[in-house]
């Protein structure tokens, strides 16, 4: 304005000149605004407070989307959820990337065994022992029963009036704790010395066990259990949210050496060098690659087996050289349960997506039926100048309110149902 009012215009013929080169006032303010998205959060509320006023004028509507909604997010995140404890979940202990399991099957249980086949995935006690002792690539190699839900023991607190119980207990070596690297709750948890003959009995009381039947009374440590009719120290409580080496419906409420099997349970089979009744699972060391180690593992369990007479024949000497190991990942544990269900959990998925995109399918021809119901409505915002994007950006305000109310209604149902199961499910049945 300066400029022209130096080349001889009156000021206020420079005002108005200005005022013609750059617009309205009002108009470079809208500009300024739009450049510093003022405006845009504005509009994006004035939008949304509209869409709600819009569903609200059509409930029938609303309601049939957010319940086709509902259901289609909800069924899909429940089975999601399931999917997750079962099959994604890892075991709650220190670093479970680093675990490996020696074999890839679940064979279960004692006598059971196809030994003629030559894939090995439970190994006897002998052999437990020898590859602990040769295997120095595992920083901890522990063993645990394969089959411990299916023999049950009679258990009863001394000096209690409580009845006998039967529950499940595990038979697990006396490095099990400290291979996967876990704490106690209580007391303390088993050691080397605690499992070797004739040492004193003892036991680890799992921690929901320990809440659920005692309400974590801390009296529970050091004092003894009848298992089986034989007296058992219970020295502590293992960590909360431990639920073993494997998923299963009937969690172990006790973990015992090994080496009290032959006593609290009357198995003779403990230190059979034919009988192939624990899994193995161990931390190997950084930077180890599992080639070699699989090799040098299948070499020592042939030594291991050359002395049974199973293998001694020359039938035996034929399937000797089949014998080997597969050493897996052991992250998750023993997936015996994510062996049998996976593919029922697949399918459930696959259902529950299908759900998911009939629910989409329907709510956009209610969708439909709805714009086609809105077309005067639409007709008449253009006919008063509203721009083409700015309608459907209101359009799309609505369908993204309506997807924000359905999903916060699928998260409340899912939540309302599964939030007190959610442990539960990781425990869930082999």
């Amino acid at each position: 304005m300066e400029k022209l009012i130096r080349s001889g215009l009156t000021r206020q013929d420079a005002l108005r000149q200005t005022r013609l080169e750059f617009g309205a006032v009002d108009h470079v303010k809208e500009d300024c605004r739009e450049s510093n998205g003022i405006t845009f959060l504005e509009t994006t509320v004035r939008d949304i407070r509209y869409a709600l006023r819009q569903l609200s004028r059509t409930p029938a509507f609303t309601i049939t989307v957010l319940l086709t909604l509902a259901l289609g997010i909800g069924a899909n995140a429940a089975i999601f959820t399931l999917m997750n404890a079962v099959l994604l979940k890892k075991l709650p202990v220190a670093d479970p990337g680093s675990l490996v399991r020696l074999g890839d099957n679940n064979d279960c249980c004692v006598g059971s065994v196809n030994r003629q086949n030559g894939d090995f995935a439970m190994f006897s006690t002998g052999t437990y022992e020898q590859l602990k002792k040769n295997l120095p690539e595992f920083e901890e190699l522990a063993a645990m029963q394969a089959g411990f839900w299916g023999r049950p023991v009679i258990a009863r607190r001394d000096g209690t009036q409580g009845a006998a119980r039967s529950v499940a207990a595990e038979f697990v070596s006396g490095n099990y704790f400290r291979t996967f690297g876990l704490q106690p709750r209580a007391g303390r948890l088993l050691m080397d010395a605690d499992d070797t003959q004739g040492a004193p009995m003892t036991a680890v009381m799992d921690y929901e066990a320990w809440q659920r039947n005692y309400a974590g009374d801390a009296s529970v440590v050091g004092s003894t259990f009848w298992i089986n009719t034989k007296p058992v120290t219970v020295v502590g409580i293992a960590p909360e949210g431990f639920y073993g080496d494997r998923m299963s419906v009937t969690p172990a409420e006790f973990y015992l050496p090994i080496e009290e099997m032959p006593v609290l349970a009357n198995s003779p089979y403990v230190h059979d060098p034919e009988q192939d009744w624990l899994y193995i699972i161990g931390h190997i060391q950084p930077g180890l690659a599992f080639g070699p180690l699989q090799e040098k593992v299948t070499a020592l369990l042939r030594q291991a087996l050359a002395t049974d007479e199973e293998f001694s024949s020359e039938q035996g000497k034929t399937w000797m050289k089949k014998v080997h190991v597969v050493l897996t990942p052991g992250g998750a544990g023993v997936q015996a349960m994510q062996e049998w269900y996976g593919s029922k959990l697949h399918l459930l998925m696959w259902i529950a997506s299908l759900v998911l995109l009939i629910a989409c399918a329907n709510i956009a021809n209610l969708l439909l039926v709805r714009g086609m119901a809105r077309r005067a409505e639409i007709s008449m915002r253009a006919a008063l100048g509203a721009m083409r994007g700015r309608i459907i950006r209101q359009l799309l305000t609505e369908n993204i309110v309506l997807a924000g109310m359905g999903a916060a209604a699928a998260h409340r149902a899912t939540t309302s149902h599964s939030g007190r199961n959610t442990f539960g499910v990781a425990r869930a049945p082999p």
